[in-house]
């Protein structure tokens, strides 16, 4: 389990979410937005613990990517003229995107190791 990429990505992506959760009651004043951290952070959890099953691992992080995309996408449009002086606002931008890219990697990595389990099964 802990051997592998996409675990260490997995790590990676918990370590910002909770980092991230660790800074945003403290910057936004209506913490509506928390609660897309916290969805993020559970998706992750259970993206982490299922290592077994992979295709379950999968979903989880696309649903995980859907839901930090509209985070991000709700921070810029929305909330952008509150935080034009704030050097903050450049960690949350930053997190959000970091989190997608590393999201992406971790299904990247987790689709090449179903296609070698496969290429294995076939040689058998």
């Amino acid at each position: 389990m802990l051997y592998r990429k996409q675990t260490l990505y997995s790590l990676i992506s918990i370590f910002i979410y909770s980092f991230s959760l660790y800074f945003y009651p403290h910057i936004f004043i209506h913490s509506k937005k928390i609660v897309f951290i916290i969805l993020c952070l559970i998706l992750s959890f259970l993206s982490f613990f299922s290592f077994k099953n992979r295709k379950y691992q999968i979903l989880m992080n696309k649903i995980n990517i859907f839901l930090n995309s509209t985070h991000f996408i709700l921070i810029i449009f929305f909330s952008y003229k509150q935080f034009i002086k704030e050097f903050l606002f450049l960690f949350i931008v930053l997190s959000c995107f970091c989190n997608t890219w590393i999201l992406f990697l971790a299904n990247k990595a987790i689709k090449k190791d179903l296609e070698f389990i496969q290429s294995i099964n076939r040689i058998r």
